[in-house]
């Protein structure tokens, strides 16, 4: 005995309320609710349909029903191409295309009617010519002949001219009649085109009802493309005068939805898992190394070529100045006492953020609030955390390049959060300083954020000194000696770290010899609260810790030898 299915439709927009979404980086996974009433027992075909196209029904998924009352059968989807042309439209379009046709027509008699017209000038402008060019004796008959001709020739000029601007002024309107219409057709056809291929997206779920009647909740979700969140934030520095500077940063998620589905009153939920790099880690292939001979070899070397290649090999490239420290800073811990946690809620203001879920390979930040995110590709802004970090300030000073001290925030992440890679507005004191940006940041990982030039700390750079000198007596050299200074003034009622970097000609060359005579590198402390280290850049580091209104000088002192007969060359290099 057959059992007939009864099939129930439903508008996935109209009648399936979006309950969550998850965005990732690329994708979204939507989780909808559907309800229904059951008054029979027996087999039932739920068909699910109007999907957007960037859906993707083969991850489609279902949870739900009420136990053994209602089983979850088969889930299945089916995408068809659906003819929805009414019989109208193409009878409108066979319509014009007939009328296009005897236009189209019509120019190619007129088109004729114009060459024919043509022709007729063109004869009697060669009788004409041929009249015109007669030698020999004229006689009365013959004049008689050429009047008579000179009066056809002037009546049937001007009538081909009335005849051409005729036919031409209706080949003209013709020809604007066709366009017209092969527009209207090109229109029609598209949008029958269109119609005839609309595709048809469904997704059934059958299942079986024991006992009736009965009411059925089910959860379908399903993942979708065309939307991705990235983050973004707000750096604020209080830079107020203490031992340590709070800095609070405001953690924002950007939703973009592009996907022709609306998201309206939803749960969010903001992923750092990257379903796209896949599951699998990557496969590294065996690297075979070999030689060739090659024909006529020979191998060209000059001296000018040396210095240059073992300078660029020589120094190693600057690190980027937002940078990731993967230390922790034991030092840098959330305050625990109940005075300081009682005195900052007297003044703090709350803020809904979210909930944080973490797994083995992801976090998941669940907006606490409903939220609306249209697909109008738009940026939407949705605060993930507001989170009381502790900063480090520090200046920088490149004297050579700047007469000014750069303020930077070392900035250790003492929350539980990740910060994924964006960008960041930095305010000082409530006024914008900056645009940067931060790499990845897991918890406990430092990362630095500029701060802008402080006039407070002064710096003077004292003109370079230059003495060339020639030295030896049988193999003469030529000498280089090189004294510059840098001064540095505190004028804040706290104490401050700098660091100055100098530059020192790095050689590239045995034969051209660079001696550091001031400060001594061998003495790492050099009193005063100063110390002095070359680099991997072979940059001169200076790191100072100056006083309230205090001040120092870092001298510099080096000499550069090379060949006589020779010229020094100076390149700097990344």
């Amino acid at each position: 005995m057959n059992v007939k299915t009864s099939v129930v439709h439903f508008n996935i927009n109209q009648q399936c309320l979006i309950q969550y979404v998850t965005v990732y980086n690329d994708r979204a996974e939507v989780t909808r609710s559907v309800s229904h009433h059951f008054d029979n027992e027996g087999t039932h075909d739920l068909v699910f349909a109007d999907f957007s196209p960037s859906a993707d029904l083969t991850s489609f998924h279902v949870s739900g029903g009420t136990g053994k009352a209602c089983t979850i059968l088969e889930v299945s989807h089916q995408v068809c191409q659906e003819n929805t042309v009414p019989s109208s439209s193409l009878t409108l379009l066979d319509q014009l295309q007939n009328e296009l046709d005897q236009i189209q027509e019509d120019i190619g008699k007129y088109q004729q009617e114009l060459t024919r017209l043509g022709k007729q000038r063109t004869w009697l402008d060669g009788r004409a010519s041929a009249l015109m060019n007669q030698d020999g004796r004229v006689n009365v008959n013959n004049l008689d002949s050429m009047q008579q001709f000179l009066e056809f020739y002037d009546e049937r000029l001007s009538k081909l001219d009335d005849e051409t601007t005729s036919v031409e002024k209706l080949l003209e309107d013709l020809i604007q009649r066709r366009n017209a219409l092969q527009t209207q057709i090109n229109e029609h056809a598209a949008e029958g085109q269109d119609n005839r291929r609309k595709t048809k997206r469904e997704v059934t779920i059958t299942v079986h009802v024991s006992s009736s009647p009965i009411d059925i909740a089910l959860e379908i979700s399903y993942l979708i493309s065309n939307c991705s969140w990235t983050a973004s934030y707000d750096v604020r520095v209080n830079s107020a005068e203490t031992a340590q500077y709070q800095t609070q940063l405001t953690y924002y998620g950007i939703v973009i939805n592009q996907s022709q589905e609306n998201w309206s009153n939803v749960h969010l939920s903001l992923s750092t898992a990257m379903p796209s790099l896949g599951g699998v880690s990557p496969k590294l292939r065996t690297l075979v190394v070999n030689y060739k001979v090659f024909n006529n070899y020979r191998r060209r070397a000059s001296s000018s070529d040396a210095p240059t290649n073992c300078l660029r090999s020589g120094v190693k490239k600057n690190k980027k100045s937002l940078k990731v420290s993967k230390r922790r800073s034991p030092a840098l811990k959330h305050p625990t006492s109940e005075d300081d946690s009682d005195s900052e809620s007297s003044h703090s203001v709350n803020v809904l953020t979210t909930r944080t879920e973490a797994s083995m390979s992801s976090t998941s930040f669940t907006i606490l609030r409903p939220a609306t995110i249209d697909a109008d590709g738009k940026r939407h802004k949705v605060t993930i955390d507001v989170l009381d970090l502790t900063s480090t300030f520090t200046y920088t000073v490149v004297p050579k390049s700047s007469t000014h001290a750069f303020l930077k925030a070392s900035t250790t992440n003492t929350s539980d959060k990740q910060l994924l890679a964006g960008p960041v507005s930095v305010f000082m004191n409530n006024n914008f300083i900056t645009h940067s940006s931060i790499d990845s940041i897991c918890s406990g990982d430092t990362f630095d954020l500029p701060l802008g030039a402080d006039a407070s700390v002064k710096v003077t750079y004292k003109p370079v000194k230059q003495v060339n000198d020639v030295q030896g007596l049988l193999s003469k050299v030529n000498i280089e000696h090189v004294r510059l200074e840098t001064h540095l003034v505190n004028t804040k009622s706290s104490e401050v770290i700098i660091f100055v970097h100098e530059q020192v000609p790095l050689s590239s060359n045995e034969r051209v010899k660079v001696k550091i005579l001031t400060p001594d590198l061998r003495l790492k402390d050099q009193g005063f609260n100063r110390t002095v280290k070359l680099n991997d850049a072979n940059n001169l580091e200076w790191k100072c810790i100056l006083p309230s209104h205090g001040e120092c000088s870092l001298p510099l002192e080096y000499t550069v030898e090379w060949p006589m007969y020779t010229r020094v060359e100076y390149l700097n290099v990344e």
